[in-house]
């Protein structure tokens, strides 16, 4: 799905991980994650005059003909958006057929009225190391509307893995560039931080929710460096002064149901390891949603708690 906006100019500063690192592999197919599961990276190019392009990760599994899944835009962007998707595939003509249904999360404003989702149809090959999705889809509003058009390139991340692999061994190997630089570069890491739902200063998190509550899990997933935080819910703060440690930290929120739903997380410090980072995730009833958060200190970002009717 992505947002129905005339122009979409930002999202081409988002391809970059395509353009430097990762648009060669657009070549090669697709990953089998195990039997009838599988992955896909590439992006959605729109049609008009503007010819914007989107990334897109497509994740889905198959069972007996049956398709269920979900798919990202904008990865990493400021527009990211995840959805479920459902459809079929017939093993006899090779038809692929897949839709974006609901909205699982979106860093959008929302409105429902501007999102458009990909509708899908073609013949594609689901065999180990050969695949990759290629064609034209069609644009739909939630009320089954038209909306802009476009065509998927998408190619399995396996093989794209395996070649960043590649890439990254020479280029920790070469003697001409510095241990940062090889950090900063590192094509491995860059796509490992696309499938990263990560949260960052001013950003807002719409979460479509079932459940009258919210489990909340906050925890260090990596280096323990003495990171602080706040919490708040609807103003009211509920987590004071909190030093994130390797132990999860588990509370259970009700929600209000007359009104917006509204958390805050504010970075209290950097600690010894900048910036403050946490790893946070949301249980619903039946679903969960990971979130990695990265700030500076003071700064904070929001979760937006949307009831689903």
């Amino acid at each position: 799905m992505f947002r129905f906006v005339q122009k979409y100019k930002n999202q081409i500063i988002k391809m970059k991980f395509l353009i430097k690192s990762t648009l060669i592999f657009l070549l090669f197919p697709y990953f089998l994650l195990s039997q009838n599961k599988y992955e896909f990276l590439g992006a959605v190019k729109l049609n008009g005059n503007d010819k914007t392009l989107i990334t897109y990760r497509l994740v889905f599994e198959e069972k007996n003909g049956v398709i269920n899944g979900y798919s990202v835009t904008d990865l990493d962007g400021i527009h990211e958006t995840k959805n479920t998707i459902s459809g079929t595939y017939d093993k006899k003509t090779k038809l692929l057929t897949f839709q974006e249904n609901d909205i699982l999360y979106t860093k959008s404003k929302f409105s429902q009225s501007s999102f458009c989702f990909v509708n899908f149809s073609g013949k594609v090959k689901l065999v180990n190391n050969t695949s990759k999705i290629e064609g034209a889809f069609k644009g739909l509003f939630k009320n089954k509307q038209k909306c802009i058009d476009g065509t998927l390139a998408l190619v399995g991340s396996n093989k794209i893995y395996n070649l960043a692999e590649k890439v990254n061994k020479k280029i920790q190997k070469s003697n001409k560039i510095d241990k940062k630089v090889k950090e900063q570069n590192n094509p491995i890491a860059l796509l490992d931080s696309l499938k990263i739902n990560k949260l960052s200063k001013n950003q807002n998190l719409n979460v479509f929710w079932e459940s009258k509550s919210v489990k909340i899990e906050i925890f260090d997933s990596g280096r323990e460096d003495g990171d602080i935080i706040n919490l708040y819910h609807n103003n009211k703060l509920i987590l004071e002064n909190y030093k994130v440690k390797h132990d999860k930290k588990i509370i259970t929120v009700n929600l209000d149901l007359a009104t917006t739903n509204e958390f805050k997380i504010l970075a209290i410090n950097e600690g010894d390891l900048a910036p403050n980072t946490a790893k946070i995730i949301l249980h619903d009833s039946n679903r969960t949603f990971e979130l990695f958060t990265s700030f500076k200190k003071n700064e904070s970002a929001f979760i937006t708690f949307i009831q689903k009717e």
